[in-house]
């Protein structure tokens, strides 16, 4: 098993390590990055998604115990988190809540998708789409929510408390406003309704999906560049308080790693175990597989924002994605069906 997802997430990180080199290059100027991540989440991801739900075989439906376990296990981790960073490492609510968010919000949709893809092949498209659903809906609809009623003047004095109107704004930005969501839905509404589509649009789909998981890899691989060049700007910028000394960094970095990478996807591990030990295998390592997840990249976004300290974030994403390589194989071989 160890080689067989050594081999299979090996070809994926080789067209990262490509996007960050041709990052470097002067025909990939920083505006390419952006181009290229609008044209993978609005256009190619939303093909492949809808491709692998519109062909999936949904007459099973989803195990109910795939969404619970999924749903408990990253709110529970998230929650002991945030009481590690708040009160065993004694950090502020803005540190604490991107310590949680670090911790528990992987790169799902990017790199979670292709890997489960990989490793496991066409067939777990269907639940990897919904594993990605689940951990973002969680994040990016109940990580704004919680700043803003947390932290109601923002991380800096001049941004606007929170409101009713705001929270329901971030809700519908992100569920009504996600190509993503609206993607699986068209392709659920296709296979329930038994919709014939012509075959030039189910052929310029295919074409469009083909480009989802080398894009989205190929996209992650240049933002690393951005991702290093801010943790190094933030090391080197004149510190403003003593809220980050280096005693603190070396352990919340260590959580955070180690949390991501490690502790969630166990506590995903044992609670599959004891709740849903007949789960289908392919359900079952695409609910594991989605929790060892690396740091997502949208995490600094909304770590910046929402909290105003997204440098720590920065650095957990280059550190998890690069030990992800040995870390998932190695997971693999100890847990996975």
């Amino acid at each position: 098993m160890f080689l067989d997802v050594l081999y299979g997430v090996l070809p994926l990180f080789f067209i990262m390590l490509i996007g960050y080199g041709t990052s470097y290059a002067p025909k990939f100027p920083a505006s390419v990055e952006p181009a290229l991540n609008v044209f993978v989440f609005y256009v190619a991801l939303p093909a492949l998604l809808y491709k692998v739900v519109a062909r999936a075989d949904i007459s099973q439906g989803v195990p109910f115990s795939f969404l619970w376990i999924s749903i408990v296990a990253t709110l529970l981790f998230a929650g002991v988190s945030w009481i590690l960073f708040r009160y065993l490492l004694r950090v502020g609510k803005a540190r604490a809540l991107a310590g949680m968010l670090t911790t528990s919000f992987g790169n799902v949709s990017y790199l979670g998708i292709p890997v489960i893809l990989g490793v496991m092949g066409p067939q777990a498209g269907f639940a990897a789409g919904m594993g990605q659903l689940v951990h973002n809906i969680i994040f990016m609809v109940g990580f704004p929510i919680l700043a803003q009623i947390m932290m109601p003047a923002g991380a800096d004095a001049g941004q606007h408390p929170a409101s009713g109107s705001r929270l329901l704004r971030t809700i519908r930005n992100a569920l009504l406003y996600s190509p993503v969501t609206w993607a699986m839905v068209i392709g659920g509404a296709v296979v329930l309704l038994g919709v014939r589509v012509p075959a030039p649009i189910d052929d310029t789909i295919d074409l469009l999906s083909a480009a989802a998981a080398p894009g989205a890899l190929f996209v992650i691989g240049m933002s690393l560049k951005r991702t290093i060049e801010r943790s190094r700007a933030a090391r080197n910028a004149p510190v403003k308080s003593a809220a980050a000394p280096a005693a603190w960094a070396k352990s919340s970095m260590l959580v955070m790693v180690i949390g991501k990478l490690v502790a969630l996807p166990l506590l995903t591990v044992l609670m599959l175990q004891l709740f849903a030990p007949d789960l289908d295998r392919i359900w079952f390592n695409a609910a594991v597989l989605m929790a060892a997840m690396p740091v997502s990249a949208t995490a600094y976004i909304m770590a910046h924002n929402d909290t105003g300290d997204g440098e720590p974030t920065a650095v957990a994403i280059v550190i998890t994605c690069l030990l992800s390589v040995i870390a998932l194989p190695v997971l693999a071989q100890l847990v996975l069906k």
